[in-house]
């Protein structure tokens, strides 16, 4: 038996003096405000009305009893009104981690747009690479990019490819390899360590580092084949500064989504930034 229901039920006794009018005012039949009183005295093995013949009348447990009753349900309502509030009008901190290449992308901008309309949301941001160290619990939204999803409870956000680009100059010099194994006889600028893990790349790479900006300048320099995930390159890519010539070399996916600690009750704050992402990168593309 729901014990909210059976405090509103004793709550309503007191004040309209009897079960029968409680059970008008309720809504609900006698013997239901009967059963619901006598669970409560059987809940705590006391009685909580003396009864006689001309009004319902409280033991002094039972004066104590509607006393915390009161409080409780005004605590009840008082939550109910700041969950309703926190819908309509969210706040608090949301904590996120995200990975480092988002840094040189336009993840400025979603962060922005979020905060002006959102303003009484603050944002604790912090960028990492290393998944594996962060604790879920310590975060509202983990943010991830990569080839497999592992987690439960995650929001795919987009996906993209992992891509080889040389300049045209670069290629005519040297050739253009025409499968993986070619790739040794070149020197490779490659993004993440993991590829090399994963035996995408099967030669070492002339470098390797996590930031774009520095590899695509030495790409554009003519100092290698640059191997990254296609968003990292899209801008020198659109401007003719370097080409893309993947498709006869791989296909390879990563995928961008996001965790939470909270399984399927994502909080109005949570949703609301997962929904900006999703619409952002909607319109990315």
């Amino acid at each position: 038996m729901d014990k909210i229901d059976c405090i509103n039920t004793f709550i309503s006794v007191v004040e309209n003096g009897n079960f029968s009018h409680a059970s008008r005012n309720l809504g609900i039949t006698r013997d239901q405000v009967s059963k619901r009183i006598f669970y409560l005295e059987s809940l705590f093995n006391t009685s909580l009305f003396i009864r006689n013949t001309r009004k319902m009348d409280l033991t002094r447990s039972g004066e104590k009893f509607y006393e915390r009753c009161k409080v409780i349900v005004k605590e009840l309502d008082l939550a109910a009104h700041d969950f309703v509030y926190d819908q309509k009008y969210p706040e608090g901190l949301l904590k996120i981690s995200a990975p480092h290449a988002f840094i040189q992308t336009c993840f400025s901008d979603v962060i922005s747009n979020f905060l002006i309309k959102y303003p009484h949301i603050e944002i604790d941001l912090m960028f990492s690479d290393h998944s594996t160290h962060i604790n879920p619990h310590k975060f509202d939204v983990i943010l991830k990019v990569e080839e497999n999803i592992e987690e439960q409870n995650t929001f795919i956000l987009n996906t993209y490819k992992r891509s080889f680009y040389a300049t045209d100059a670069y290629l005519n010099k040297y050739g253009k390899p025409k499968n993986i194994e070619e790739l040794r006889e070149h020197s490779i600028l490659l993004y993440s360590k993991d590829d090399l893990k994963n035996n995408i790349i099967n030669s070492i790479p002339k470098l390797t580092c996590n930031n774009i900006e520095i590899l695509l300048e030495l790409c554009k320099r003519n100092q290698g084949i640059l191997f990254a995930p296609d968003f990292l390159a899209k801008k020198y890519e659109d401007e003719g500064i370097i080409i893309n010539y993947s498709k006869t070399l791989l296909n390879s996916d990563l995928y961008f989504y996001a965790t939470t600690p909270y399984g399927s009750r994502v909080p109005k704050k949570v949703e609301l930034f997962l929904n900006s992402l999703k619409q952002h990168f909607s319109n990315y593309h």
